[in-house]
């Protein structure tokens, strides 16, 4: 949906929505762009895949923390179709890395099942992917992802030109999340 700059007041919204005294102000910020993304988009991959979306499920944090995600908690109330649960471990070595056993579900999903997988943060995209492998696991034929926010660290690879090139252009709702343009 939208970039987070560490450093820059982005990158304070989308932790300190979380926090562990969540700033108010910060958590609608987070509400209204998923909201905003699964009002808009959330048919964007039925017509991309040629397959409706019948499950949901929120990428946990890692190692498992108690008590309900925020996010989780946004989105439950507006994801469509039957929540896949997905229960973090309790113990990670390199929660950045790719693992099929980071994330579990006690739940087997049919046959032709398209699960929308949400995330607060994309940083390297070890969480999500890893998300996607136990939803894969449980049986989910499609996984699409949507991200609330794509972390970026100023000076990491060209990421200050990447910065320099999108400055000065405006958040705009009707870009698709998935094809960069237009809704499919």
């Amino acid at each position: 949906m939208t970039y987070a700059v560490a450093g820059d007041q982005s990158g304070y919204v989308m932790r300190g929505y979380k926090a562990q005294v969540p700033v108010q102000e910060h958590y609608r910020v987070v509400a209204m762009l998923a909201l905003l993304g699964l009002s808009m988009h959330g048919t964007c991959p039925d017509a991309l895949l040629d397959t409706p979306v019948t499950h949901w499920a929120t990428v946990p944090s890692l190692p498992a923390k108690p008590g309900e995600h925020p996010f989780h908690r946004i989105v439950s109330n507006a994801a469509s179709g039957l929540e896949v649960p997905l229960t973090a471990a309790a113990k990670v070595v390199d929660p950045r890395a790719v693992n099929p056993d980071h994330f579990s579900t006690g739940a087997r999903l049919p046959a032709n099942s398209h699960v929308l997988l949400m995330d607060d943060t994309w940083t390297q995209g070890g969480h999500a992917q890893s998300a996607v492998l136990a939803l894969r696991k449980a049986g989910a034929m499609r996984v699409s992802v949507l991200v609330v926010a794509r972390w970026i660290k100023q000076g990491f690879g060209d990421n200050v030109q990447f910065l320099r090139d999108i400055s000065g252009l405006d958040f705009d709702p009707e870009i698709c999340p998935w094809t960069g343009e237009g809704c499919p």
